[in-house]
């Protein structure tokens, strides 16, 4: 062979390169086909978020960083002003615009400051005698946000003089121009130039609080009203109404409207300074851009944004003090939640695709490359036999199989490119890398032959007691082989592939696992089955058929042929079987996770109660069909220390017997519940491992605002999930809850009203 030929492909190598490029086509593509549907899924899950989740704010209270900024020389605590608001919005968008976050320009930022919501005396007279209550919603930008459509943007307000003349002390601003909104204006009957008074801060010399006149300037007409500028304080654009808490259980209160008014820039110090005194809340909100977030980066966007709350903001120069003062969070991550545990749930399916697929394409490649080397091996025993080295023939079967296959998989990976061109943009630093099928084809189809050829030719040894050996260790290979097929499959069996688990490349092959104890019979079975044939063809007088089977009999490529459809066709079958019980039992799962039970009844909104009337609750156990009915008071609970659980009040007996019909979660004793014996002792509950933890083991006592009278409980026994937390408990991987008798409850009303379920829970035959 001369230098010029030596790497020069043959017709096998051919068809072995044909091959390497079908398997990287299909990885290539399958991989990047798999990426853009992850981020398409993730794009409609951000577009159908509300807008104020796609944003991080940073918030804390105004009198906070007043007094952080302030120095010992101030005679007062001064006011933030708008350049050091201005600055403090400038250093937090370039600290937090880094890494996985991707923030909107600069421009699309705001800051707010917020006053509580004040009375308004008297009422506006479009109130209709419903008493309202008015906040205040500094803005800062304003202007891109409203299209005048009345009078004029405010004056900036002129301060009298200090509260009370007192020398040193703040201004007072008792006159300050706002603007409403046109739904804010048609709801209290508001036009330009409408006077509104609220509280001051007091006169410390008079002994009175002073009032500020709000007068209106202008009607707007908010833009966008379901951006996160309007969502971040709904009061501000479309006035509501509110009734006290524990109204509906029997408390007195009454309902009363809450609304807002505009201040604009230039207002905020008389802001600050009129309504400190009630507590004023100062955010800046930095939107977030998601246009071009890909799936794979969707994790490090949720764990970079749910750690915000952990890590320090960093500000320097003049407004570093009012660091410590500041708090940043987003919405984002509790909407990344499902979408995310959906992906980890797809990515179990697709490392089984992944792993099985790429095994079962390195073992055919392996059988395609062991065809070639016994199709060549009367050429390759006169070379080996004219002298050439081992190293020599092993290297030059390499050559020529990377000759043929590395062009043709890079060929396959152009395809698949141009085949799938959006793949869901770059990968993020860390991101899980896919890459590894196609270097494992291209090491298979290179050095699969080399090493095949170093092994068929090595030198000779004892060939009798090698022979003797080698059919010793083959039955045990094989045995070796079957038994962790087996192995492999029983833990697939039992344990499941778990979603977020990490990778199993062990239960990930189990489709190729299948084929495994399939190839090794069919190895051993074909031999004797054409010597069969062959003595059968003996007999007869045709010698076309015998002389073929004894070819057959005689090489050793013929076991390769049926080993490789075996290969194909049993890795196929067991990989669709797979995922569609895996789909299946998926969808079982994930109904029963998401409702808890066949049917979940809740009221449609407050207008009809925060309870199921009990009438309603018996028509609805006695609908046909209905085989359990439980009811559920669902209130949150406090501890003394300030841990804060979901309650659940129920019958014991009706929801044990729901608990022991419902999939997926653990069974309850309704004995576990018994009130005790003696007067005022605690009362047992159940809780989840989180409520115990804080809890503790002692007696606790559990108050709500739910105008129920605290409940004095012990944790006797724990619970891992419950039916009547389904869906909102899948967002926590260890909700907080306890699980009580509804006979332990009383309310605190007068005339005590009774304590009804807010929740049902269904399950039956159809």
């Amino acid at each position: 062979m001369s230098g010029r030929d030596r790497y020069a492909p043959r017709g096998s190598t051919v068809w072995l390169a044909l091959l390497a490029l079908c398997v990287t086509f299909a990885a290539t593509a399958g991989v990047r086909e798999a990426l853009a549907t992850r981020t398409s899924a993730l794009r409609q899950t951000l577009a159908a978020a509300p807008a104020l989740s796609s944003a991080i704010d940073v918030t804390g209270t105004a009198q906070g960083i007043r007094t952080a900024l302030a120095t010992p020389a101030d005679a007062y605590t001064p006011e933030l002003t708008e350049r050091q608001a201005a600055e403090i919005a400038a250093q937090l968008h370039g600290d937090l615009n880094q890494g996985a976050v991707p923030l909107a320009p600069g421009s699309a930022d705001w800051s707010a400051l917020d006053t509580q919501a004040l009375s308004l005396t008297p009422a506006p007279p479009g109130a209709g005698g419903i008493p309202v209550k008015l906040e205040i919603a500094y803005r800062q930008p304003l202007r891109q946000h409203v299209r005048l459509v009345a009078g004029a943007f405010p004056a900036a307000p002129v301060p009298a003089s200090a509260s009370g003349s007192l020398p040193g002390s703040a201004p007072f601003y008792p006159v300050m121009q706002v603007l409403a909104s046109r739904q804010t204006a048609a709801r209290f009957g508001l036009k330009v130039g409408s006077r509104l008074e609220l509280p001051g801060p007091d006169d410390v010399l008079i002994g009175k609080t002073s009032a500020v006149t709000l007068v209106v300037s202008g009607i707007v007409a908010p833009l966008n009203l379901s951006s996160a500028f309007w969502q971040s304080d709904p009061a501000a654009a479309v006035p509501g109404t509110q009734s006290p808490a524990g109204s509906a259980l029997g408390m007195p209160g009454s309902v009363y409207w809450v609304g807002g008014v505009l201040a604009v820039p230039g207002e905020s110090a008389a802001v600050q300074d009129d309504f400190g005194y009630a507590g004023i809340t100062a955010s800046w909100f930095f939107p977030l851009s998601l246009s071009d977030v890909s799936g794979q980066q969707a994790q490090p966007l949720s764990d970079t944004l749910g750690a915000l709350g952990s890590r320090a903001l960093p500000l320097s120069g003049d407004v570093a003090p009012a660091a410590a003062q500041l708090t940043a969070s987003s919405g984002l991550p509790t909407k990344l939640t499902p979408f995310l545990t959906a992906a980890q749930s797809a990515d179990v399916i697709l490392w089984l695709l992944y792993v099985s697929l790429t095994v079962a394409a390195l073992v055919v490649l392996l059988l395609a490359a062991r065809m070639v080397v016994l199709r060549r091996s009367a050429e390759l025993t006169v070379i080996r036999a004219r002298g050439a080295s081992l190293r020599w023939l092993a290297a030059s079967v390499a050559g020529e199989a990377a000759l043929a296959c590395v062009p043709a998989a890079a060929v396959a990976v152009a395809l698949g490119i141009l085949a799938v061109p959006a793949a869901g943009g770059p990968q993020p630093p860390g991101a899980t890398s896919v890459w590894w099928p196609v270097a494992a084809v291209l090491v298979v189809a290179v050095c699969g032959p080399a090493l095949l050829v170093a092994w068929r030719y090595r030198p000779p040894r004892r060939r009798p007691a090698e022979r003797r050996r080698r059919a010793r260790v083959r039955p045990l290979a094989e045995v070796t082989l079957v038994l962790a097929a087996v192995g492999g499959l029983f833990v697939l069996r039992q344990q499941g592939l778990q979603p977020g688990a990490g990778v199993n490349l062990y239960t990930s092959a189990a489709p190729v696992l299948v084929a495994v104890p399939a190839v090794i019979v069919a190895f051993r079975l074909y031999p004797l089955v054409l010597r069969w044939l062959l003595h059968a063809a003996a007999r007869t007088a045709g010698a076309p058929a015998f002389l073929g089977l004894a070819r057959a009999a005689r090489t050793a490529l013929t076991p390769a042929l049926p080993a490789f459809a075996l290969v194909l066709a049993l890795s196929i079958a067991a990989f669709c079987g797979m995922v569609r019980d895996a789909v299946a039992n998926g969808e079982v799962a994930a109904s029963w996770q998401a409702t808890g039970a066949d049917v979940t009844v809740t009221p449609l909104s407050s207008t009809d109660g925060v309870t199921i009337p009990a009438a309603t609750a018996g028509a609805i156990a006695r609908v046909p069909g209905v085989t359990h009915a439980a009811a559920v008071w669902q209130a949150t609970w406090s501890s003394p220390g300030g841990t804060a659980v979901t309650g659940l009040a129920v019958d014991p007996a009706a929801y044990a017997a729901l608990v022991a019909a419902t999939e997926g979660y653990p069974a309850m004793r309704a004995a576990s519940l018994t009130p005790p014996a003696q007067p005022g002792a605690p009362q047992p509950v159940l809780a989840s491992p989180s409520a115990a933890a804080a809890l503790g083991a002692g007696p606790v006592t559990l108050t709500t605002g739910q105008a129920v009278y605290p409940v004095n409980v012990r944790v006797a026994g724990t619970l891992s999930g419950t039916p009547a937390l389904a869906g909102t408990s899948a967002l926590s991987a260890n909700p907080a809850f306890v699980i009580m008798p509804l006979a332990a409850l009383r309310s605190s009303a007068t005339p005590p009203a009774p304590v009804l379920a807010n929740e049902m829970l269904l399950s039956g035959s159809g």
